[in-house]
């Protein structure tokens, strides 16, 4: 239940209270437990199982050319600061764990589709920068 006295903190907590009625006692310990759904612990990881489904679209549609070195390095990355993360604050979340696990597997795939692609076609790829000057010898 939220703390809070602003006007969604009000909702939420009328949603949780209408709900926690209808709740089936072999459901409680998961609905009352710290990382359960009363608990930012466990919508934070729900909603960002989005952010996988939007990398494995990626994976599926996305030509290797058009994948982002930087932004899939950075969710990689931070995809393993936030599973150690997860282990490490009280309660373990495990929402967390296997969310951030997941990005980190999907986002270095990503990683490795580009750069397998950057390798096969290295002589054949012209990357136009126009207000840039680019040395043509000079392929990264």
């Amino acid at each position: 239940m939220s703390k809070g006295m602003g006007l969604l903190s009000k909702l939420y907590n009328a949603i949780v209270t209408s709900v926690d009625k209808f709740v089936p006692n072999r459901l409680k310990p998961f609905w009352e437990s710290p990382a359960g759904p009363k608990t930012v612990f466990f919508w934070g990881p729900t909603f960002k199982w989005l952010l996988v489904a939007a990398g494995v679209g990626d994976v599926i549609n996305r030509p290797p050319q058009l994948i982002s070195l930087n932004q899939c390095t950075v969710l990689a990355v931070t995809g393993l600061i936030y599973s150690r993360f997860s282990m490490v604050i009280i309660p373990k979340n495990y929402n967390l764990l296997a969310v951030n696990l997941t990005v980190a597997g999907i986002q270095s795939y990503l990683i490795f589709k580009h750069l397998k692609w950057r390798s096969e076609n290295k002589g054949n790829v012209d990357f136009e920068y126009p207000n840039h000057y680019r040395n043509p010898d000079e392929f990264w």
